[in-house]
C-alpha cells in the first residue's frame, strides 16, 4: 500500500503510518499467540496497551485479562479515532492520543502490554519503554531475541537475485527480499532484550557456510516463546550479504523511533 497523490507533509505521515496497521490487522497467528500468552497472567487490575493501533489486541486483552480499567495509548490520530469509535460503549476503556513515553497516568498500572518489537528487535520503539513516566507492575511480553543463521544464496533457488546482484546489497539490511524463505534454523543469538535491558552477544560467523546472513526476531515472555517470523509473519526475516566474520548493531533513539546502525568487521 502506498499513497499516490501529493499531500501536506503532516497528513502524508499520518496516513502513511496508519496504513501500517492494516497489514498487522490480518495477522491472526500473532493474535492467537498473544492470546495464549496473556491467558497465563493475572486477571483484572489496571492495564495499559502501548501502541493500540486498530484495537485488535485490545479486544483480546478485554476478553482474556478482563481489566477493571484499560488505557489504550496510540499516537496516530486516525488510529485514535478508530479506537474511540470501536470501544465507545466500553465504560472501562479510555483512549489516549499520545506517545507512551509522554503519558503520565493518575493511578498505578498493573500491566503494560506492548508490541514494540521491530524486525531487528530493538529497531522500532522498545527504547521508549525505558522512558516511561510510570512503572508498571509487569510488562507483557517482557523478552525478545534477535537470532541469526547463514545460508548459501543457491539454497534459495532465486532466479532473479543472482550472486552478482546480491553483492550490490553489501552493508544493507533488507526485509522480505526472499519472501518465501521458510527454512528457519537459527544458529545463535545476536541481541536479547529482557525486562528493559538490551544485551549484545559477540558473534563470529563462518563465511564458508554461505553468502546470505539471515536475521529473525523471536518474541518471548519469560521462558515462553510467542512468535518468530514463521509463527507470526508480522515480523519479517531480514537479509544481508555476508561481508566479514563479525558485525555490530547500534541503535539511536529519536522521538519515538529508533534508527539502526549496522557495521561489518
Amino acid at each position: 500500500m502506498e499513497i499516490l497523490n501529493k499531500l501536506p507533509e503532516h497528513r502524508y505521515v499520518e496516513v502513511d503510518d496508519f496504513l501500517a496497521f492494516l497489514g498487522v490487522h490480518e495477522d491472526e497467528k500473532r493474535l492467537a499467540a498473544f492470546k495464549k500468552g496473556l491467558s497465563g497472567l493475572s486477571r483484572g487490575g489496571v492495564v495499559v496497551e502501548a501502541g493500540a493501533g486498530l484495537g485488535e489486541l485490545s479486544s483480546v486483552i478485554l476478553d482474556v485479562i478482563r481489566p477493571r480499567k484499560l488505557y489504550l495509548i496510540e499516537e496516530n490520530a486516525i488510529a485514535c479515532d478508530v479506537l474511540m469509535e470501536r470501544f465507545s460503549e466500553y465504560s472501562n476503556v479510555e483512549v489516549v492520543c499520545s506517545f507512551i513515553e509522554d503519558w503520565e497516568p493518575q493511578e498505578e498500572i498493573d500491566l503494560l502490554v506492548q508490541e514494540f518489537y521491530g524486525p531487528l528487535l530493538y529497531d522500532e520503539s522498545l527504547e521508549a519503554l525505558n522512558r516511561l513516566k510510570f512503572k508498571p507492575g509487569a510488562i507483557f511480553p517482557n523478552r525478545g531475541f534477535l537470532k541469526y543463521q547463514v545460508i548459501p544464496l543457491e539454497s534459495l533457488d532465486e532466479p532473479t537475485v543472482n550472486k552478482r546482484i546480491w553483492e550490490k546489497f553489501g552493508g544493507v539490511l533488507v526485509s522480505d527480499i526472499f519472501w518465501y524463505f521458510e527454512d528457519y534454523k537459527p544458529e545463535g543469538v545476536v541481541l536479547e532484550w529482557y525486562n528493559g535491558k538490551l544485551r549484545h552477544y559477540n558473534v563470529e560467523i563462518d563465511p564458508l557456510k554461505g553468502d546470505v546472513l539471515v536475521f529473525a526476531v523471536e518474541v518471548w515472555h519469560d521462558e515462553n516463546k510467542l512468535c518468530d517470523p514463521i509463527l507470526c509473519p508480522n515480523w519479517p526475516f531480514v537479509f544481508t550479504p555476508v561481508m566479514g566474520k563479525s558485525f555490530e548493531f547500534d541503535f539511536v533513539y529519536d522521538e519515538g523511533f529508533t534508527e539502526v546502525v549496522f557495521k561489518w568487521y
